[in-house]
């Protein structure tokens, strides 16, 4: 696969959602810019960023200063990291677009490995529970909460992957903008739609065994997550039968 693209069209879109990442925002993008730098890739980045009280914006403005691939966007009133990613998608231009968090939880660098299998797919998945694939070090609720959310996609959407959540996707570009145009969900339940459409539209995916560590321990509340999740799920089903994604 080429790595440069024509015109002022940039080879890789990489959006990150962000809020309250002032902790993590600057070492992600020196990651992500290093490692473009050392390919000689033609990357655009795109911050996709949420008013959350702290210095995320300032950091990010401080970026598109020092970077002329790095791009701003004030996705605030799609509050939600779902919101963030869908804007950030369609405002990419890249061949290929992907996606990583904010605190880089599974390092940029592993894309590489990913990037020749759009050659035969057209969607690549990091996955943390295939063979050579690893979870990282979490505490025992949040990996029962992450195992049964897993059986509960296959179960409710009937999707066949080992981990539909972990932050690292690359999507042909085309792809990317037909799946995003049509994904409804604001929240972290996203992933699974636009895998749940994937399928429905007939493109194939493949998972990357990716590692995985997070800069600090998620806070959310894991009964809230539970069933908020379990309600997006519902809510993807229903939107697929009345026809609300346009296909």
């Amino acid at each position: 696969m080429t790595t440069r693209a024509g015109g002022n069209r940039p080879f890789l879109s990489v959006v990150i959602p962000v809020y309250r990442g002032e902790k993590v925002i600057s070492s992600t993008i020196e990651a992500i810019e290093r490692h473009a730098s050392e390919r000689q890739w033609e990357i655009e980045i795109i911050l996709a960023t949420s008013e959350g009280g702290d210095r995320t914006l300032e950091l990010g403005r401080e970026a598109v200063a020092r970077y002329d691939n790095v791009h701003l966007l004030d996705t605030t009133a799609q509050f939600g990291k779902g919101g963030a990613v869908k804007a950030g998608m369609m405002a990419a231009r890249g061949d290929v677009c992907a996606f990583i968090d904010a605190d880089n939880a599974a390092p940029f660098e592993q894309i590489e490995k990913g990037l020749p299998l759009l050659g035969r797919y057209d969607i690549v998945i990091g996955s943390r529970y295939v063979p050579g694939g690893d979870p990282g070090r979490r505490r025992l609720s949040r990996t029962v909460v992450s195992r049964a959310g897993n059986l509960a996609i296959k179960l409710v959407l009937g999707l066949p992957y080992a981990d539909t959540r972990a932050p690292l996707k690359i999507f042909r570009g085309e792809v990317a903008k037909r799946l995003f145009a049509a994904s409804r969900l604001r929240g972290f339940g996203f992933d699974s739609e636009v895998l749940f459409l994937a399928k429905r539209f007939g493109y194939s995916v493949a998972e990357l065994p990716v590692s995985w560590q997070p800069f600090e321990e998620s806070t959310v509340n894991v009964r809230v997550e539970v069933f908020r999740s379990v309600a997006e799920l519902i809510q993807v089903r229903w939107n697929w039968l009345r026809g609300r994604y346009g296909d």
